[in-house]
């Protein structure tokens, strides 16, 4: 009987003019979509490689040079493009792809590419998670709405009932015939992921980013599924089909459209971030003096008594280096103060979000779409993280070298600063601040399959 139910709604389905339009059309945005972000990934990693060879070479190539003018000099630290921003870009767009590693200074990210964006394109750019996540909830919302009212209105669901058929199975046939009809639509999407992150991943992160693109297949799936049994539920529950796609469709607007920028907005208010001005105005105030000369005087003090000398002058090694060397290690501390800040008010700012999807699946599935795909806030942070130690291990060594150089006229080997390599976290870690949003998702799919069940439950001839 089950098999009977879901060929006779996948034939219905597939029957129909406007279900096969949609559906085409759909594809062909999200297929245009996804080749236009496989090109752009494509392009942003030729130029993030050949921006890496270029500054390794004009860093090797700076010649005799004291190394603290070597550490003003600064070399750049790129980040590349994950594989899986083919299908969700996430926030790639708007916290930069290259920091200026320099003494006494931590900066922030440059060359942000939304700068550079029309009015037009900050509205958001078209891709395949927005297709996945805003498109296709409303496609399940008009394949199924009139699964169950329709049928009452037909009279045809008396009949059915009359006969025999059991309501859960009526249930669980029209689930799955809705599903093979969606999997048509599916599938591409699913092979973009699995193709970008197959082709499109560095050596040794295959296996990772295959994960995180099965993962992506997987929480757009529950997500999906939760639209399809809140659907059915209330097609069930309707008196009317049209009652049910208006029911439908205002929660779609409220629960997909409109809440995800009203959370954002939420959290911006309730945990405001500075301007990028104030901030560093701010963290300039708060370091003063770059070298820490009003704090280096007790320094002093104890390596001189270290070294059984008083004066300066007179050390083995070059009191220079040590002091540069005081004033990097004081400097950070301040830079971690201000820093860690920002980013628990950022991180404050998520948390929001995340209790969002109590109201709607949709907060859950796009925090758990742009860490999947290596592109949210926390794996940008990350980031900043390794540039900011490779800028201190770069910093030690050269004022190591500095301190080490008294008497000495040797050249310094700039091949002794290695270039940067960001190693992005694995998929597990990168979830781990998300549990919340999973446990979420999977609450509104078992919810909503609840919900159907008991709905259909109450049927009767």
């Amino acid at each position: 009987m089950i098999a009977t139910i879901v060929r006779h709604t996948f034939a219905e389905l597939v029957r129909d003019g406007r279900f096969r339009l949609t559906a085409a059309l759909l594809v062909v945005l999200a297929l245009v979509a996804g080749l236009a972000g496989w090109q752009q990934v494509r392009a942003l990693h030729a130029e993030a490689a050949a921006a890496g060879t270029g500054e390794r070479g004009r860093w090797l190539g700076q010649g005799g040079k004291n190394p603290h003018a070597a550490a003003h000099y600064g070399t750049y630290a790129f980040k590349a493009p994950r594989p899986l921003a083919v299908v969700d870009p996430g926030v790639q767009a708007y916290l930069g792809s290259a920091v200026f590693l320099e003494a006494h200074r931590q900066n922030e990210p440059l060359h942000r590419p939304a700068q550079d964006g029309t009015a037009l394109q900050r509205f958001g750019d078209l891709s395949p998670a927005l297709v996945g996540q805003a498109l296709l909830p409303l496609l399940v919302i008009l394949l199924g709405y009139a699964a169950f009212a329709g049928e009452r209105e037909r009279g045809t669901l008396r009949q059915l009932l009359a006969l025999g058929v059991q309501p859960l199975h009526l249930l669980v046939g029209k689930a799955l015939g809705c599903i093979a009809a969606l999997t048509l639509v599916l599938v591409p999407l699913a092979a973009l992921g699995v193709a970008a992150a197959a082709l499109l991943a560095p050596p040794g992160q295959q296996g990772d980013e295959l994960l995180r693109a099965l993962a992506w297949v997987a929480v757009h799936t529950i997500y999906l599924g939760a639209f399809l049994f809140l659907t059915l539920a209330v097609s069930a529950l309707a008196r009317s089909a049209r009652t049910a796609l208006v029911v439908l469709l205002g929660f779609w607007l409220i629960g997909v459209v409109a809440l995800p920028r009203a959370l954002s907005d939420l959290g911006r208010s309730l945990h405001p971030t500075p301007s990028s001005l104030a901030f560093r105005n701010e963290l300039d105030a708060a370091l003063g003096d770059p070298h820490g000369r009003e704090t280096l005087e007790a320094q002093r003090v104890a390596i001189l008594k270290q070294y059984g000398v008083s004066r300066t002058q007179d050390l083995p090694i070059n009191w220079s280096g040590i002091a540069l060397q005081f004033g990097e290690e004081r400097a950070n501390q301040i830079f971690d103060r201000f820093f860690q800040g920002l980013w628990a008010t950022l991180a404050a700012q998520d948390s929001i979000f995340q209790l969002g999807a109590i109201v709607s699946p949709a907060p859950a599935i796009q925090l758990l779409s742009q860490a999947l795909a290596g592109n949210d806030t926390a794996q940008h942070l990350n980031f900043l993280t390794q540039a900011e130690q490779h800028r201190r291990e770069m910093q030690r060594t050269l004022n190591g070298a500095l301190r080490d150089s008294k008497g000495s006229n040797a050249a310094f080997d700039w091949n002794r600063i290695p270039p940067f390599g960001f190693s992005p976290p694995p998929i597990t870690s990168a979830l781990a601040p998300l549990l919340p949003s999973l446990a979420f998702l999977i609450a509104w799919f078992a919810a909503t399959a609840v919900a159907a069940t008991v709905a259909v439950r109450r049927l009767r001839a």
